[in-house]
């Protein structure tokens, strides 16, 4: 364990909630402090300008990061605020989160030629952008980290020395210091040549979307109106390269169960076992004769991948929709079936395999008999 003083991305809210904080704006009984509120008020204020301006960054020492953020002993933040500011500051970390291992070939393979990007975790900001094949998009990691044994295994080499790469790799090893890892993304794969004008134009803008698209705040409130009504299987997002890995090494799923309902939650990608199960708690526009199965086998799909596999044991009705003089939604009750599970869990399925050009907008996807959509019957 070491200890790190991290600048961390929500610092003013955190700064403010602390007690310390709130004692040296409102009380006038602290020593070396300025009597004048609004004096105290004026010294907080710049010194969480000062702190916005390092947000993401790490210090090895308390003496480092007194002198970086504040400017020492020389420095015009009062002493009670700045060791106010740096108790919150501190932290223990690891001494260093693993890096990844090289991609295995059948991944490579599928990616072929690719742009990716490395994104900084501390205050989620996209610290390079690069293009290659293989384990590309590793190297500067590795390199950062002295990885040699992992360089050689991927079949990369150091990169040429040159104030880009040199300013990427003080970064990178920046952020594995302070306790973090980096997110390594794909923002476009298996790139072909352009086929006219038009056609890399397209593709250069929607690259940039998918960087772009990473720079969102997360909160709900979308900021690029091209990421408006994007899906997680959405070309315009950039995926991170473990989920990548999981989607070009699964074995397509076995034979589907007649019948059975698949539900494509996109939010399900990044969940845990627990949370998968939740969001499928959600209403579906289930109909009387999928409701009268008992038993029904109920499989949740996210990015092409299943992430929960579930019997039904009943419904309930949930509530109405609006269109069409309102539709009856239920929620089924029901636990992660074992057998099912393992069936189908980390398996590729993609819509074709339901008689779909693409999975539907709801998400509710019913097999309840073996006869495809638009196929006529035998």
């Amino acid at each position: 364990m070491r200890t790190v003083w991290t600048v961390p991305q929500n610092i003013a809210q955190i700064l403010l909630e602390s007690p310390e904080i709130q004692m040296f704006l409102t009380s006038n009984e602290l020593p070396d402090t300025a009597a004048d509120p609004r004096r105290r008020l004026a010294e907080f204020t710049h010194a969480l300008a000062a702190l916005a301006r390092h947000t993401g960054r790490t210090f090895g020492s308390v003496d480092a990061a007194n002198r970086e953020l504040f400017g020492g002993s020389a420095g015009t933040v009062p002493v009670a605020l700045r060791l106010a500011v740096l108790r919150e500051i501190v932290t223990d970390v690891d001494d260093r989160t693993p890096t990844p291992d090289p991609l295995p070939a059948t991944v490579v393979e599928q990616l072929g030629a690719y742009v990716y990007a490395l994104v900084d975790p501390r205050d989620h900001t996209v610290l390079h952008v690069g293009q290659g094949r293989g384990n590309r998009l590793f190297v500067l990691t590795w390199t950062a980290l002295g990885e040699d044994h992992k360089l050689a295994a991927g079949g990369e080499a150091a990169p040429a020395q040159t104030p880009e790469t040199d300013a990427a790799v003080r970064r990178i090893r920046a952020v594995y210091d302070s306790g973090y890892s980096v997110g390594h993304y794909v923002v476009a794969d298996r790139v072909a040549p352009a086929v006219d004008a038009d056609h890399a134009a397209g593709f250069t803008a929607q690259a940039l979307v998918s960087v772009l698209g990473l720079l969102e705040p997360h909160d709900g409130e979308i900021v690029l109106t091209n990421l408006v009504g994007a899906t997680e299987e959405s070309d315009r997002v950039a995926r991170p390269v473990e989920e990548l890995i999981r989607q070009y090494s699964a074995e397509a799923a076995p034979e589907l169960p007649t019948p059975c309902v698949v539900l494509r939650i996109t939010e399900a990608k990044s969940a845990s076992a627990e949370q998968v199960r939740g969001l499928a708690d959600r209403p579906w526009p289930a109909g009387a004769s999928a409701r009268r199965i008992d038993g029904l086998p109920i499989l949740v799909v996210a990015d092409n991948i299943v992430r929960g596999a579930y019997r039904a044991t009943g419904w309930e009705a949930a509530s109405r929709t609006e269109d069409n003089g309102g539709t009856i939604l239920y929620r089924f009750l029901g636990d992660a079936d074992p057998e099912l599970e393992k069936l189908f869990v980390d398996t590729r399925l993609t819509p074709d395999r339901l008689g779909l050009k693409r999975w539907p907008s709801h998400g509710w996807a019913p097999r309840l008999t073996r006869a495809l959509p638009h196929r006529p019957r035998p």
